[in-house]
């Protein structure tokens, strides 16, 4: 059985950005994008990125899930994404992209569930738990196909 404990900050909510990938007019990202920003986050906390693919298109609409590296969470971070990267007919759609502050031993015991250092932690149809809000970009995906 798992239980999710709640985690109580105080009046100090996470404070969290997103900077890249690029997101104006004519903007677009590279199938195997980088996701950058900055972070502060409450003792016990961990610091994920979620990529979904906008609606629009009939597969199911899922959330991956990816962890930042705990020792960079802390001021500016950058975490590696696949948007689909595989599948080169997803060039020119759109995907949302947000920073989640989570409890670090939900996130630990997914990592442990996963067992994966690479790609994604999870994929899920909902967001987790999280703690305070999480900001959010939509990036269109460029041309081309990869292995992230």
């Amino acid at each position: 059985m798992l239980t999710i404990t709640a985690y109580v900050t105080g009046d100090d909510p996470p404070q969290l950005t997103l900077t890249a990938p690029p997101t104006g007019p004519g903007a677009s990202a590279p199938p195997c994008t980088v996701v950058r920003g900055t972070a502060t986050l409450a003792e016990g906390m961990a610091l994920f990125v979620a990529v979904r693919r906008k609606p629009g298109l009939s597969r199911p609409k899922t959330i991956r899930f990816y962890r930042v590296d705990a020792t960079r969470a802390s001021t500016t971070w950058d975490v590696p994404i696949s948007l689909d990267a595989a599948n080169p007919e997803m060039s020119g759609e759109w995907y949302s992209i947000w920073a989640l502050s989570v409890s670090a031993e939900w996130a630990d015991f997914l990592e442990k569930v996963d067992g994966t250092t690479d790609g994604p932690l999870v994929i899920a149809s909902a967001m987790p738990p999280h703690e305070g809000e999480a900001p959010s970009i939509n990036v269109q995906r460029g041309a081309g196909q990869g292995s992230c």
